[in-house]
């Protein structure tokens, strides 16, 4: 076990610095979603808005240019307008409909190229499909313009899409799998290209990442608690893994124990986040974070941190998105969210919590998102 939440690491990192930032931090339970203000002088993290929500939402994502945030909303996909730093306006609520109609959603997000489309996947029961929404030209959700399917056995828990937006992966925990489709450029509609199932049973790819250069892939193996690397093939969009592992918990525990859970990449592309969680309340999650080559393979892995707690169904790091140097992490054991800094000096970095703001709704805290 790890003594402290403070490590020693050598890198450099980019920042682009302003006094405060707001995020957005969605819910498990109540029909919130809550403005959160940052002051990176002060490290102070303040509740300074709730936004009442037309239900809980357990993941939310902004556009292409944050004039809206998407969220998962049981059987829909709900749509708000980003009206200032704080405030959110509910617009619209569009069932997936089709076969997914019956199961929760899970996970949504925006592509960040034209026409824009918005994809989100369900989980649990019949999750064996997916959604690719229209949007309005204000950027509000408009209609469902696809329903593609999976395996009968699947449950999709995390997209992302290669840079120059022409293919979409699918992390699928349920048929231990990683998806590839195409995606037309003026419908946003999907295609099939290609399923690679992991390299070990039981591994259950649950979010997965891509590298702004296009080259590498990073998937949280769920089951076996590690972070995999995929290299991508530019012409085909196809994966394939390099065999290289990462740990996201300590060697020698008990992976049964833990359930990995997020990964994603800094502000300039020079660092990626993955966490763990621990399935009971008395086992910690763990944070980690990798330094990358300027082509996106991972030169190494700079720390394997314990969090505050097991992190209940959420531990889930949000990088900044102006900054290396502050990532937000979500506790729905605790109902908190936290900021990590990673702090340069002269003799090399460390990484450590510099804010807590506690929520007490119980649901909070699902997955925060950087507005500012």
């Amino acid at each position: 076990m790890f003594p402290s939440t403070i490590f020693t690491l050598c890198f450099s990192f980019q920042v682009a610095e302003a006094a405060v930032h707001h995020l957005f931090v969605g819910t498990f339970g109540a029909a919130s979603l809550y403005t959160l203000a940052f002051d990176d002088e002060a490290l102070t993290l303040e509740l300074v808005k709730n936004n009442t929500a037309s239900a809980g939402h357990s993941w939310i994502s902004f556009d292409h240019d944050k004039k809206n945030v998407y969220a998962v909303a049981g059987s829909a996909v709900a749509s708000y307008t980003v009206q200032n730093d704080t405030s959110l306006r509910f617009d619209a609520s569009v069932p997936v409909g089709g076969n997914c109609s019956s199961v929760h959603e899970i996970f949504v997000t925006a592509s960040q190229i034209s026409p824009y489309s918005v994809y989100a996947v369900p989980f649990g029961g019949s999750a064996s499909c997916g959604t690719v929404l229209s949007v309005s030209s204000n950027g509000t959700l408009s209609h469902v313009a696809q329903n593609y399917t999976y395996l009968s056995t699947s449950g999709v828990h995390g997209l992302a899409f290669s840079p120059n937006g022409q293919f979409m992966y699918s992390a699928d925990d349920s048929a231990n799998s990683l998806w590839t489709h195409k995606v037309d450029s003026q419908t946003g509609e999907l295609t099939y290209i290609d399923r690679v199932v992991a390299p070990q049973t039981g591994a259950d790819p649950r979010h997965v990442a891509v590298h702004p250069e296009g080259g590498y892939a990073y998937v949280v193996f769920e089951g076996t608690s590690k972070l995999a690397v995929y290299s991508l093939d530019n012409t085909t969009g196809i994966p394939t893994f390099t065999n290289v592992t990462f740990p996201l918990i300590p060697e020698g525990y008990n992976a049964t124990l833990y359930w990995s859970d997020e990964v994603a990449l800094s502000f300039s592309g020079s660092y990626l986040w993955a966490t763990s969680r621990g399935h009971q309340t008395n086992l910690t999650g763990y944070i980690s974070a990798f330094s990358l080559t300027a082509s996106g393979s991972i030169s190494s892995q700079l720390f394997l941190a314990p969090t505050t707690t097991s992190g209940g169904a959420a531990n889930a790091v949000a990088p900044a998105d102006f900054s290396d140097q502050w990532a937000a992490l979500t506790d729905s054991e605790l109902g908190a969210v936290e900021i990590w800094r990673l702090e340069s000096n002269g003799n090399g970095s460390k990484a450590e919590i510099v804010a807590t703001l506690n929520i007490e709704d119980n649901g909070c805290c699902a997955n925060a998102i950087w507005y500012d």
